[in-house]
């Protein structure tokens, strides 16, 4: 079973606008809201591709059950702290001229020490039952930007692999802590390191940096170019699916969590696992809003990723 960790959940409210017109009236293409969040994305991801997933997390007391409704009827497991407070509502804006998505978020309600206390308590023992621990995503006010780093310090010894998506201090704090596999994008990535990236080979120097710190592997998705996973001296790259009818990005990196980590659950191949993560972040891809990829697309997408070994 995937233990997914969710710590800003929220819900995604998906519009579309022809010509966005900064400082006037636009007109919106009615759309559609998701339950989201980065880890419940994961969790959802996981399910939908036929594996075994468990949500935890924080949720807010005035209407969280948006969030309880719709892993419920995924039939999704979930152990989420209550927390007082409303769920925040995250815009993903697309301009049909431009081709460009924009995001208006949200930063999530205070969260008391307390309630991040109760969390670590049961993420330790929910842990317990699971191979994988995938924590993702941003975090909302009063939750420092070293909880992922203390998260994984706190499975260590126990035998369960942890994977960090995250950016910003977040990601360079949990890097610290040594999780198996980490899987920034492109622009984490160039932030991370303070550089802007105009050659392959720089972004396979940094990651091998990563790994040198004891980062098992570092799977960097950067959208149109492909994916990359560094174990170390061994780099694969999964090249991008061609003629995508794309509708939504929104989730696919966390589709890619889910696709490397039910490879792995499964006992394959590091490239493999790439092959699995790319395929179900393509299949994410062409569904409309915060919709993870299913199954059938993603069995129709694994023959059409082409991985190769390039280092």
């Amino acid at each position: 079973m995937i233990l997914s960790v969710n710590l800003n959940p929220c819900i995604d409210k998906s519009v579309t606008v022809e010509n966005l017109r900064l400082g006037q009236l636009n007109r919106v293409i009615p759309g559609r809201s998701d339950a989201a969040g980065k880890g419940i994305n994961v969790a959802m991801a996981v399910k939908q591709l036929g594996g075994e997933s468990f949500c935890i997390g924080f949720n807010y007391s005035e209407n969280g059950r948006l969030i309880t409704n719709a892993l419920d009827r995924a039939g999704i497991l979930h152990d989420l702290v209550m927390v007082l407070g409303v769920l925040r509502t995250n815009l993903k804006l697309y301009d049909t001229d431009t081709g460009l998505y924009t995001d208006l978020n949200e930063p999530g309600s205070f969260v008391p020490e307390d309630s991040i206390a109760d969390l670590r308590f049961r993420i330790r023992r929910r842990a317990e039952r699971c191979r994988y621990v995938t924590l993702s995503g941003s975090v909302p006010r009063g939750v420092p930007e070293d909880i992922y780093k203390t998260i994984i310090s706190d499975l260590k010894g126990m035998n369960v692999k942890t994977v960090l998506d995250a950016e910003g201090e977040l990601l360079r704090q949990g890097i610290e802590a040594k999780p198996w596999l980490i899987k920034p994008n492109l622009t984490e990535m160039e932030t991370l390191f303070g550089r802007t990236y105009q050659r392959e080979e720089e972004i396979i120097e940094d990651a091998r940096k990563i790994t040198a710190q004891g980062v098992n592997l570092v799977c960097v998705s950067m959208g149109a170019l492909g994916a990359i996973l560094c174990s170390g001296l061994n780099v694969w790259k999964a090249y991008p699916v061609e003629d995508l009818d794309a509708k939504g990005y929104q989730g696919a990196g966390d589709s890619m969590v889910a696709g490397i980590c039910l490879a792995s659950e499964k006992g394959l191949d590091l490239p493999t696992m790439l092959r699995y993560g790319a395929a179900a972040a393509s299949a994410s891809i062409i569904q409309e809003g915060t919709q993870m990829c299913t199954k059938l697309d993603f069995e129709a997408m694994l023959p059409r990723v082409k991985v190769e070994k390039i280092w």
